[in-house]
C-alpha cells in the first residue's frame, strides 16, 4: 500500500514515511505501530459514545446503514460490546 492508499483519517501519517530514510523516521514509525492497539481502544470507545448518542434520534437500521453493519451490531456498539472474544472463563467443577 502506498501513501495514496491510506484511509482518509490516517493520511496525515504518510508524512512519517516522506523523504529520505532516517533513524528518527524509523523511530516515529515504530512508535506509531506500537500505539495502534491504544488507538483502536480509543476509536472504539468514541464510536460507542457517538452511536449511543445517535440512538436518541436515529433508528438502529438507519445507523447500521451508515456504518455498514446490522441493527444488532449497532446495539452491541452502543452497549460497549466488542466482537473480540474476551478471556476464556474456566468453570470449576463443583465439589
Amino acid at each position: 500500500m502506498d501513501q495514496s492508499q491510506l484511509p482518509e483519517p490516517f493520511a496525515y501519517l504518510a508524512r512519517l514515511a516522506d523523504g529520505k530514510a532516517t533513524l528518527d523516521q524509523a523511530a516515529a514509525l515504530t512508535r506509531a505501530l506500537e500505539n495502534v492497539p491504544e488507538l483502536q481502544r480509543w476509536l472504539k470507545a468514541q464510536r460507542g459514545r457517538v452511536v449511543s448518542e445517535l440512538r436518541e434520534n436515529h433508528s438502529r437500521e438507519e445507523i447500521g446503514a451508515r456504518i455498514n453493519c446490522k441493527p444488532q451490531r449497532v446495539s452491541d456498539i452502543a452497549g460497549g460490546h466488542s466482537r473480540q472474544p474476551g478471556p476464556r472463563r474456566t468453570v470449576k467443577p463443583e465439589s
